[in-house]
């Protein structure tokens, strides 16, 4: 089993899922860790500078998907193979990015990313 959390710093979960520093993967069989791996969230370097930098200091911001839908096709990608993504909160745009990637999510309230594997790991037989 594949989980993956949106991270900052690789022990907690990050507030927004879309503009995290990276995705933390973790493959999970026989009730321990296979493997972990990060991957770089390059949509947190997309440049959402409203009014200042490119289009000429004009305001120009060209979203592509729809005023407010942000284009998540390279964290689709990244995150193909994982069976969950484990999420503090999930906006209106990723929860549909997510649906339309047949990507699962699960919300947690904790914020320790080695708790929530844990109770993975003691749900796997």
């Amino acid at each position: 089993m594949k989980i993956s959390f949106p991270t900052n710093d690789r022990k907690t979960i990050a507030k927004r899922t879309g503009r995290c520093k990276e995705f933390v993967i973790y493959d999970l069989a026989d009730s321990k860790i296979v493997d972990i791996s990060y991957h770089e969230n390059n949509h947190e370097h997309h440049d959402h500078d409203h009014g200042h930098g490119h289009g000429g200091g004009h305001g120009h911001h060209d979203h592509k998907k729809g005023e407010g839908e942000h284009n998540h096709d390279e964290m689709g990608e990244l995150l193909k193979d994982v069976d969950v993504l484990v999420v503090g909160r999930v906006g209106k745009f990723m929860k549909k990015a997510l649906e339309g990637f047949g990507i699962r999510h699960q919300l947690t309230k904790k914020l320790e990313i080695q708790e929530v594997v844990d109770e993975f790991l003691e749900g796997i037989d």
